[in-house]
Protein backbone atom coordinates (compact mmCIF):
# COMPACT_ATOMS: atom_id res chain seq x y z
CA UNK A 1 0.00 0.00 0.00
CA UNK A 2 1.48 3.88 -1.00
CA UNK A 3 2.44 5.78 2.05
CA UNK A 4 -0.30 8.64 2.50
CA UNK A 5 1.32 12.13 2.58
CA UNK A 6 1.42 12.56 5.90
CA UNK A 7 3.03 8.79 7.16
CA UNK A 8 5.72 10.57 4.56
CA UNK A 9 6.59 13.89 6.14
CA UNK A 10 6.28 11.88 9.59
CA UNK A 11 9.26 9.62 8.38
CA UNK A 12 11.12 12.35 6.86
CA UNK A 13 10.98 14.58 10.08
CA UNK A 14 12.16 12.07 12.29
CA UNK A 15 14.84 10.77 9.57
CA UNK A 16 16.17 13.97 9.02
CA UNK A 17 16.83 15.21 12.42
CA UNK A 18 18.19 11.89 13.48
CA UNK A 19 19.79 10.55 10.45
CA UNK A 20 21.84 13.91 10.18
CA UNK A 21 21.48 14.30 6.01
CA UNK A 22 22.98 17.62 5.61
CA UNK A 23 21.78 18.06 2.05
CA UNK A 24 18.00 18.00 3.20
CA UNK A 25 19.02 20.61 5.59
CA UNK A 26 16.08 23.71 5.12
CA UNK A 27 15.82 26.55 7.59
CA UNK A 28 12.07 26.51 8.73
CA UNK A 29 10.18 28.67 11.28
CA UNK A 30 9.95 28.65 14.34
CA UNK A 31 8.35 25.66 14.30
CA UNK A 32 10.17 24.16 11.78
CA UNK A 33 13.02 23.94 14.57
CA UNK A 34 13.80 20.24 13.08
CA UNK A 35 16.10 21.94 10.55
CA UNK A 36 17.90 24.40 12.59
CA UNK A 37 18.66 21.78 15.08
CA UNK A 38 20.25 19.35 12.41
CA UNK A 39 22.08 22.94 11.15
CA UNK A 40 22.97 23.60 14.68
CA UNK A 41 24.34 20.10 14.90
CA UNK A 42 26.58 20.48 12.07
CA UNK A 43 28.42 23.14 13.36
CA UNK A 44 26.62 27.05 13.10
CA UNK A 45 26.69 27.13 16.76
CA UNK A 46 29.44 30.29 16.16
CA UNK A 47 27.50 31.62 13.59
CA UNK A 48 24.79 32.36 15.68
CA UNK A 49 26.88 33.96 18.34
CA UNK A 50 24.97 31.98 21.28
CA UNK A 51 26.99 32.55 24.36
CA UNK A 52 26.90 29.48 26.08
CA UNK A 53 29.44 27.60 28.31
CA UNK A 54 30.29 23.95 28.24
CA UNK A 55 32.96 21.49 28.02
CA UNK A 56 33.01 21.21 24.50
CA UNK A 57 31.74 22.74 21.20
CA UNK A 58 29.48 19.56 20.30
CA UNK A 59 28.25 19.47 23.94
CA UNK A 60 27.06 23.43 23.57
CA UNK A 61 25.42 22.99 20.27
CA UNK A 62 23.51 19.88 21.14
CA UNK A 63 22.49 22.38 24.36
CA UNK A 64 21.51 24.91 21.88
CA UNK A 65 19.91 22.53 20.06
CA UNK A 66 17.60 21.28 22.81
CA UNK A 67 17.02 24.68 23.76
CA UNK A 68 15.44 25.38 20.38
CA UNK A 69 13.65 22.30 20.20
CA UNK A 70 11.86 23.44 23.78
CA UNK A 71 10.64 26.44 22.47
CA UNK A 72 9.23 24.80 19.52
CA UNK A 73 7.61 22.24 21.50
CA UNK A 74 5.99 25.12 23.76
CA UNK A 75 4.71 27.33 20.85
CA UNK A 76 2.80 23.77 19.27
CA UNK A 77 1.43 23.14 22.65
CA UNK A 78 0.05 26.23 23.07
CA UNK A 79 -0.71 26.86 19.51
CA UNK A 80 -2.59 23.32 18.85
CA UNK A 81 -4.69 22.85 21.74
CA UNK A 82 -6.70 19.37 20.94
CA UNK A 83 -3.72 17.78 19.18
CA UNK A 84 -1.35 14.91 19.84
CA UNK A 85 2.20 16.19 20.13
CA UNK A 86 5.36 13.51 20.12
CA UNK A 87 8.78 13.91 20.55
CA UNK A 88 9.03 11.98 17.28
CA UNK A 89 7.87 15.29 15.22
CA UNK A 90 10.75 17.03 16.04
CA UNK A 91 8.81 20.29 16.79
CA UNK A 92 7.25 20.14 13.35
CA UNK A 93 3.41 21.45 13.67
CA UNK A 94 2.35 19.89 10.45
CA UNK A 95 2.94 16.35 12.16
CA UNK A 96 0.57 16.14 14.81
CA UNK A 97 -2.40 14.09 15.12
CA UNK A 98 -6.04 15.54 15.54
CA UNK A 99 -9.50 13.70 15.61
CA UNK A 100 -10.38 14.67 13.03
CA UNK A 101 -7.90 12.42 11.15
CA UNK A 102 -8.54 8.87 8.96
CA UNK A 103 -8.88 6.38 11.51
CA UNK A 104 -6.20 3.84 9.35
CA UNK A 105 -3.75 6.73 10.49
CA UNK A 106 -4.69 7.23 13.91
CA UNK A 107 -4.99 3.77 14.88
CA UNK A 108 -1.12 3.53 13.33
CA UNK A 109 0.03 6.61 15.34
CA UNK A 110 -1.67 5.76 18.25
CA UNK A 111 -0.47 2.32 18.26
CA UNK A 112 2.66 3.47 17.89
CA UNK A 113 2.98 3.57 22.09
CA UNK A 114 5.66 5.26 23.44
CA UNK A 115 7.73 5.08 26.53
CA UNK A 116 5.19 7.43 28.54
CA UNK A 117 2.48 9.48 27.80
CA UNK A 118 0.52 12.58 29.22
CA UNK A 119 -2.53 13.75 29.75
CA UNK A 120 -2.56 17.50 28.85
CA UNK A 121 -6.39 18.40 27.73
CA UNK A 122 -6.69 21.40 25.67
CA UNK A 123 -7.75 23.77 28.48
CA UNK A 124 -4.46 22.98 30.15
CA UNK A 125 -1.93 24.22 27.33
CA UNK A 126 -1.45 27.38 29.13
CA UNK A 127 2.66 28.52 29.11
CA UNK A 128 2.87 26.50 32.67
CA UNK A 129 1.64 23.78 32.07
CA UNK A 130 2.84 23.74 28.21
CA UNK A 131 5.88 24.01 30.20
CA UNK A 132 5.76 21.09 31.97
CA UNK A 133 4.43 18.90 29.41
CA UNK A 134 6.64 19.57 27.08
CA UNK A 135 9.82 19.14 28.96
CA UNK A 136 8.62 15.21 29.61
CA UNK A 137 8.08 14.80 25.48
CA UNK A 138 11.61 15.95 25.02
CA UNK A 139 13.54 14.35 27.25
CA UNK A 140 11.28 11.39 28.48
CA UNK A 141 10.66 10.55 24.81
CA UNK A 142 6.74 10.82 25.30
CA UNK A 143 3.96 12.38 23.27
CA UNK A 144 1.28 14.56 24.92
CA UNK A 145 -2.44 13.47 24.66
CA UNK A 146 -5.63 15.51 24.66
CA UNK A 147 -9.00 13.89 25.77
CA UNK A 148 -10.95 12.66 22.72
CA UNK A 149 -7.80 9.88 22.69
CA UNK A 150 -9.12 8.61 25.86
CA UNK A 151 -12.87 8.65 24.73
CA UNK A 152 -12.51 7.72 20.70
CA UNK A 153 -13.44 4.28 19.05
CA UNK A 154 -11.49 4.08 16.13
CA UNK A 155 -12.73 1.67 13.87
CA UNK A 156 -10.53 -0.53 11.64
CA UNK A 157 -11.14 -1.90 8.19
CA UNK A 158 -12.44 -5.06 8.94
CA UNK A 159 -15.23 -3.27 11.23
CA UNK A 160 -13.80 -3.89 14.53
CA UNK A 161 -13.33 -0.98 17.03
CA UNK A 162 -10.56 -0.23 19.10
CA UNK A 163 -9.50 2.25 21.90
CA UNK A 164 -6.46 3.78 23.45
CA UNK A 165 -6.45 1.42 25.45
CA UNK A 166 -6.33 -1.39 23.80
CA UNK A 167 -3.70 -0.06 21.46
CA UNK A 168 -1.12 0.73 24.69
CA UNK A 169 -2.13 -0.67 27.52
CA UNK A 170 0.70 -0.82 29.41
CA UNK A 171 2.42 2.42 28.86
CA UNK A 172 2.76 4.97 31.70
CA UNK A 173 0.51 7.76 31.96
CA UNK A 174 1.51 10.93 33.86
CA UNK A 175 -0.89 13.19 35.59
CA UNK A 176 -0.57 17.05 36.13
CA UNK A 177 -1.77 17.90 39.31
CA UNK A 178 -5.65 17.04 40.12
CA UNK A 179 -6.44 17.58 36.51
CA UNK A 180 -7.20 13.85 36.11
CA UNK A 181 -11.05 14.36 34.37
CA UNK A 182 -11.53 10.63 36.10
CA UNK A 183 -9.40 8.78 33.46
CA UNK A 184 -8.00 6.61 35.96
CA UNK A 185 -11.48 5.82 36.83
CA UNK A 186 -13.08 4.82 33.20
CA UNK A 187 -13.74 1.30 32.60
CA UNK A 188 -11.37 0.36 30.41
CA UNK A 189 -8.43 1.82 32.26
CA UNK A 190 -6.45 -1.59 32.44
CA UNK A 191 -5.65 -2.33 35.80
CA UNK A 192 -1.67 -2.37 35.17
CA UNK A 193 -0.76 0.61 33.99
CA UNK A 194 1.15 2.72 35.89
CA UNK A 195 0.10 5.95 37.20
CA UNK A 196 2.56 9.18 37.42
CA UNK A 197 1.38 12.23 38.89
CA UNK A 198 3.54 15.43 38.94
CA UNK A 199 2.28 17.47 41.60
CA UNK A 200 2.52 21.53 42.58
CA UNK A 201 2.20 20.96 46.39
CA UNK A 202 0.67 24.51 47.34
CA UNK A 203 -2.58 23.36 45.29
CA UNK A 204 -5.56 23.35 47.29
CA UNK A 205 -7.13 20.56 45.36
CA UNK A 206 -4.80 17.85 45.69
CA UNK A 207 -6.24 15.43 48.38
CA UNK A 208 -4.72 12.36 50.05
CA UNK A 209 -6.60 10.21 47.44
CA UNK A 210 -4.24 11.68 44.81
CA UNK A 211 -1.33 10.53 46.37
CA UNK A 212 -2.66 6.77 47.05
CA UNK A 213 -3.66 6.27 43.44
CA UNK A 214 -0.87 6.70 42.11
CA UNK A 215 3.01 4.62 41.56
CA UNK A 216 5.54 7.43 41.36
CA UNK A 217 4.93 11.12 42.37
CA UNK A 218 7.72 13.69 40.26
CA UNK A 219 8.84 15.74 42.31
CA UNK A 220 10.34 19.59 41.00
CA UNK A 221 11.62 20.61 43.85
CA UNK A 222 13.71 19.38 46.71
CA UNK A 223 10.53 21.45 48.97
CA UNK A 224 8.13 18.67 47.36
CA UNK A 225 10.15 15.92 47.89
CA UNK A 226 10.40 16.34 52.04
CA UNK A 227 7.17 17.15 52.16
CA UNK A 228 5.78 14.19 49.87
CA UNK A 229 7.99 11.89 51.70
CA UNK A 230 7.16 12.76 55.15
CA UNK A 231 3.26 12.22 54.07
CA UNK A 232 3.88 9.05 52.88
CA UNK A 233 5.87 7.94 56.32
CA UNK A 234 2.98 9.40 58.42
CA UNK A 235 0.03 8.44 56.36
CA UNK A 236 0.84 5.27 54.97
CA UNK A 237 1.82 3.74 51.21
CA UNK A 238 -0.48 0.99 50.54
CA UNK A 239 0.31 0.74 46.78
CA UNK A 240 4.41 1.56 47.64
CA UNK A 241 4.28 4.55 45.80
CA UNK A 242 7.69 5.96 44.65
CA UNK A 243 8.41 9.44 45.43
CA UNK A 244 11.04 10.72 42.97
CA UNK A 245 13.08 13.95 42.78
CA UNK A 246 13.65 14.95 39.04
CA UNK A 247 13.88 18.42 39.37
CA UNK A 248 12.40 19.82 35.79
CA UNK A 249 13.26 22.71 33.51
CA UNK A 250 12.18 25.35 31.43
CA UNK A 251 11.81 26.42 27.58
CA UNK A 252 14.86 29.74 26.72
CA UNK A 253 13.16 32.43 25.15
CA UNK A 254 16.15 34.44 24.78
CA UNK A 255 17.99 31.61 23.10
CA UNK A 256 15.22 31.59 20.20
CA UNK A 257 15.27 35.30 19.91
CA UNK A 258 19.15 35.35 19.50
CA UNK A 259 18.57 33.29 16.61
CA UNK A 260 15.82 34.86 15.25
CA UNK A 261 17.49 38.09 15.25
CA UNK A 262 20.40 36.61 13.00
CA UNK A 263 17.62 35.69 10.41
CA UNK A 264 14.69 38.52 10.90
CA UNK A 265 17.06 41.77 12.42
CA UNK A 266 15.26 44.10 10.24
CA UNK A 267 11.49 43.16 11.85
CA UNK A 268 12.67 42.64 15.66
CA UNK A 269 15.78 45.13 15.82
CA UNK A 270 19.28 44.17 17.41
CA UNK A 271 19.31 43.27 20.95
CA UNK A 272 20.43 45.95 22.57
CA UNK A 273 24.31 44.83 24.58
CA UNK A 274 23.83 44.08 28.49
CA UNK A 275 25.70 46.22 30.95
CA UNK A 276 26.02 45.91 34.38
CA UNK A 277 27.22 49.36 34.83
CA UNK A 278 24.24 50.66 33.51
CA UNK A 279 21.63 49.04 35.34
CA UNK A 280 17.41 48.71 34.30
CA UNK A 281 15.10 46.83 35.95
CA UNK A 282 12.56 44.39 34.45
CA UNK A 283 9.10 42.33 35.77
CA UNK A 284 6.42 40.59 33.68
CA UNK A 285 3.96 38.89 36.05
CA UNK A 286 1.61 37.95 33.17
CA UNK A 287 -2.30 37.36 34.94
CA UNK A 288 -0.77 36.29 37.90
CA UNK A 289 -1.48 38.04 41.20
CA UNK A 290 1.17 35.50 42.52
CA UNK A 291 4.60 37.65 41.83
CA UNK A 292 4.11 40.47 44.14
CA UNK A 293 3.56 43.15 41.06
CA UNK A 294 1.73 45.43 43.34
CA UNK A 295 4.85 46.03 46.25
CA UNK A 296 7.49 46.57 43.13
CA UNK A 297 5.67 49.38 42.68
CA UNK A 298 5.01 50.35 46.02
CA UNK A 299 9.14 50.44 46.56
CA UNK A 300 9.68 52.27 43.03
CA UNK A 301 6.61 55.04 43.95
CA UNK A 302 8.76 55.83 47.09
CA UNK A 303 11.89 55.99 45.40
CA UNK A 304 12.30 58.42 42.41
CA UNK A 305 16.04 57.94 42.90
CA UNK A 306 16.00 54.09 41.59
CA UNK A 307 17.03 53.39 37.90
CA UNK A 308 14.53 52.78 35.51
CA UNK A 309 11.83 49.92 35.79
CA UNK A 310 9.94 47.92 32.86
CA UNK A 311 7.35 46.11 34.07
CA UNK A 312 4.46 44.29 31.76
CA UNK A 313 1.55 43.13 33.40
CA UNK A 314 -1.74 41.88 32.29
CA UNK A 315 -3.93 41.26 35.19
CA UNK A 316 -6.07 43.96 36.24
CA UNK A 317 -4.87 44.80 39.87
CA UNK A 318 -2.03 45.73 39.33
CA UNK A 319 -3.28 48.36 36.58
CA UNK A 320 -5.75 49.82 39.50
CA UNK A 321 -2.81 49.63 41.78
CA UNK A 322 -0.27 52.03 39.49
CA UNK A 323 -3.55 54.20 38.77
CA UNK A 324 -3.74 55.01 42.69
CA UNK A 325 0.19 55.62 43.11
CA UNK A 326 0.50 57.72 40.11
CA UNK A 327 -2.79 59.66 39.85
CA UNK A 328 -1.76 62.33 37.93
CA UNK A 329 1.57 62.08 37.07
CA UNK A 330 4.11 59.35 35.13
CA UNK A 331 7.04 58.25 36.82
CA UNK A 332 10.26 58.91 35.44
CA UNK A 333 11.03 55.53 36.31
CA UNK A 334 8.72 53.43 35.35
CA UNK A 335 7.76 52.14 32.33
CA UNK A 336 4.74 50.69 32.87
CA UNK A 337 2.78 48.33 29.83
CA UNK A 338 -0.24 46.86 30.89
CA UNK A 339 -2.67 44.72 28.20
CA UNK A 340 0.39 44.08 25.86
CA UNK A 341 0.70 40.04 25.53
CA UNK A 342 4.18 39.85 24.48
CA UNK A 343 5.36 37.14 21.73
CA UNK A 344 7.74 34.63 22.75
CA UNK A 345 10.76 35.86 20.15
CA UNK A 346 9.72 39.86 21.71
CA UNK A 347 9.62 38.62 25.47
CA UNK A 348 12.62 36.71 25.17
CA UNK A 349 14.24 40.28 23.55
CA UNK A 350 13.13 41.74 26.76
CA UNK A 351 14.96 39.52 28.82
CA UNK A 352 17.99 39.72 26.82
CA UNK A 353 18.24 43.49 27.23
CA UNK A 354 17.23 43.66 31.24
CA UNK A 355 20.01 43.61 33.48
CA UNK A 356 18.20 42.35 36.09
CA UNK A 357 14.86 40.96 36.45
CA UNK A 358 12.66 40.98 39.59
CA UNK A 359 10.98 37.50 40.98
CA UNK A 360 9.48 38.12 44.27
CA UNK A 361 7.04 35.47 44.11
CA UNK A 362 4.86 34.53 46.49
CA UNK A 363 4.73 30.93 46.12
CA UNK A 364 5.23 28.46 42.90
CA UNK A 365 5.05 24.45 42.06
CA UNK A 366 8.56 25.15 40.12
CA UNK A 367 9.17 28.76 38.60
CA UNK A 368 8.92 28.61 35.31
CA UNK A 369 9.63 32.32 35.01
CA UNK A 370 12.25 32.52 37.33
CA UNK A 371 13.84 29.96 35.61
CA UNK A 372 13.57 31.57 32.24
CA UNK A 373 14.71 34.79 33.73
CA UNK A 374 18.38 33.15 34.97
CA UNK A 375 18.73 31.54 31.37
CA UNK A 376 18.53 35.00 30.13
CA UNK A 377 22.07 35.71 32.05
CA UNK A 378 20.54 38.88 33.95
CA UNK A 379 21.31 39.13 37.70
CA UNK A 380 17.92 37.76 39.08
CA UNK A 381 16.39 39.08 42.53
CA UNK A 382 13.47 36.54 44.02
CA UNK A 383 12.19 35.63 47.48
CA UNK A 384 13.70 33.89 50.10
CA UNK A 385 11.61 31.29 50.56
CA UNK A 386 10.84 27.72 48.89
CA UNK A 387 11.32 26.63 46.32
CA UNK A 388 12.17 30.01 44.55
CA UNK A 389 15.41 29.91 46.74
CA UNK A 390 16.57 26.37 45.52
CA UNK A 391 16.35 28.11 41.73
CA UNK A 392 18.29 31.45 43.39
CA UNK A 393 20.51 31.46 46.14
CA UNK A 394 22.97 34.42 46.71
CA UNK A 395 26.07 32.83 44.87
CA UNK A 396 23.69 33.37 41.83
CA UNK A 397 21.18 36.23 42.29
CA UNK A 398 19.78 38.06 44.88
CA UNK A 399 16.93 37.08 47.64
CA UNK A 400 14.80 39.25 49.13
CA UNK A 401 13.35 38.79 52.76
CA UNK A 402 10.27 37.47 52.97
CA UNK A 403 7.78 36.21 55.72
CA UNK A 404 5.86 32.81 55.78
CA UNK A 405 2.04 33.51 55.08
CA UNK A 406 -0.41 31.61 57.64
CA UNK A 407 -2.08 29.14 55.63
CA UNK A 408 -5.95 29.89 55.58
CA UNK A 409 -6.13 25.53 55.93
CA UNK A 410 -6.91 24.32 52.27
CA UNK A 411 -3.31 23.01 51.53
CA UNK A 412 -2.61 19.42 52.20
CA UNK A 413 0.73 19.69 52.97
CA UNK A 414 1.17 23.02 54.54
CA UNK A 415 0.02 23.92 58.25
CA UNK A 416 -3.39 24.31 59.65
CA UNK A 417 -5.05 21.75 57.23
CA UNK A 418 -8.78 21.72 57.52
CA UNK A 419 -9.30 18.05 56.84
CA UNK A 420 -8.02 14.53 57.16
CA UNK A 421 -4.54 13.24 56.51
CA UNK A 422 -2.71 16.71 56.74
CA UNK A 423 0.97 17.02 56.63
CA UNK A 424 1.96 17.25 60.71
CA UNK A 425 4.86 19.78 61.54
CA UNK A 426 4.65 21.49 58.17
CA UNK A 427 5.60 25.45 57.52
CA UNK A 428 4.32 27.36 54.95
CA UNK A 429 3.92 27.20 50.97
CA UNK A 430 3.34 30.70 50.78
CA UNK A 431 5.13 33.91 51.81
CA UNK A 432 4.51 37.86 51.60
CA UNK A 433 7.38 39.93 50.36
CA UNK A 434 6.73 43.81 51.25
CA UNK A 435 7.64 46.81 49.22
CA UNK A 436 10.26 48.51 51.44
CA UNK A 437 11.61 44.27 51.55
CA UNK A 438 12.19 44.57 47.90
CA UNK A 439 13.59 48.56 47.98
CA UNK A 440 16.51 46.85 50.46
CA UNK A 441 17.10 44.03 47.76
CA UNK A 442 17.07 46.64 45.20
CA UNK A 443 20.07 48.82 47.15
CA UNK A 444 21.87 45.89 47.53
CA UNK A 445 22.42 45.07 43.88
CA UNK A 446 23.06 49.14 43.51
CA UNK A 447 25.76 48.94 46.26
CA UNK A 448 27.39 45.62 44.30
CA UNK A 449 29.75 46.20 42.10
CA UNK A 450 29.29 45.70 38.21
CA UNK A 451 31.75 42.13 38.20
CA UNK A 452 30.20 41.14 41.10
CA UNK A 453 26.36 41.89 39.36
CA UNK A 454 27.94 39.97 36.47
CA UNK A 455 28.74 37.25 38.13
CA UNK A 456 26.03 36.35 40.41
CA UNK A 457 24.13 36.50 36.64
CA UNK A 458 26.74 34.21 35.15
CA UNK A 459 26.23 31.54 38.19
CA UNK A 460 22.51 31.99 37.47
CA UNK A 461 22.66 31.01 33.95
CA UNK A 462 25.41 28.14 34.46
CA UNK A 463 22.52 26.39 37.10
CA UNK A 464 19.76 26.58 34.72
CA UNK A 465 22.21 24.60 32.20
CA UNK A 466 23.01 22.40 34.64
CA UNK A 467 19.57 21.76 35.77
CA UNK A 468 18.41 20.83 31.92
CA UNK A 469 21.34 18.27 32.46
CA UNK A 470 20.41 17.06 35.68
CA UNK A 471 16.48 16.69 34.28
CA UNK A 472 17.61 15.36 30.78
CA UNK A 473 19.73 12.43 33.00
CA UNK A 474 16.60 12.11 35.66
CA UNK A 475 14.26 11.56 32.47
CA UNK A 476 16.73 8.67 31.56
CA UNK A 477 16.83 6.80 34.51
CA UNK A 478 13.12 7.29 35.00
CA UNK A 479 12.77 5.34 31.45
CA UNK A 480 14.61 3.18 32.49
CA UNK A 481 13.05 1.95 35.64
CA UNK A 482 9.49 2.25 33.98
CA UNK A 483 10.81 -0.05 31.50
CA UNK A 484 12.28 -2.69 33.76
CA UNK A 485 15.97 -1.93 32.68
CA UNK A 486 17.41 0.09 35.26
CA UNK A 487 16.27 1.74 38.68
CA UNK A 488 16.04 5.61 39.36
CA UNK A 489 18.32 7.37 41.87
CA UNK A 490 17.38 9.76 44.09
CA UNK A 491 20.24 12.53 44.37
CA UNK A 492 19.13 14.42 47.36
CA UNK A 493 21.26 14.76 50.62
CA UNK A 494 20.90 13.10 54.19
CA UNK A 495 18.35 15.73 55.41
CA UNK A 496 16.08 15.30 52.67
CA UNK A 497 15.76 11.54 52.87
CA UNK A 498 14.83 11.93 56.45
CA UNK A 499 12.12 14.21 55.99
Amino acid sequence: MAATKFQMQYREAHTTCYGLRPSRVVLLSVLGACALVQLILLGAYNDYGFSLRGPNKVDRNRLVADLLLMNSLNEICLGTKDAVISYKTNGTAQLLLHESMDHNTLIEYLGDCHDVDIFLPKDLRSHGYCEDGMAYVQFLRARALPHWVFDVHLQKADGSTVTYFDLCPATPLILMNHYWRGIPDMARFPDDKPVIMMPNIEMHELRAEHYWRVDYVLCKTKDCYRRVSAWYKQEGNPRKTKVLYTQHTSSDPTTLTKWHVKKHTPALGRIKPRDFRSLRFFHANGHSTQKSTRQILDCWARREDLPPLDMYSLDDSSKEHYAQLFPAVTPKNVDFHWGEDVDVVGFGKLLAEATVILCPSKMEGFGHYINQARASGALVVTTDGTPMNELVDENSGVLIKADPIRSEGHQMLAPNFKYKHGLKNATSLEFDVQGEDICDAVDRVLAMEPYERERRAANGRDRYIGQIKFFQRKMGELAAELAGDGSFVNEVDDADEDA
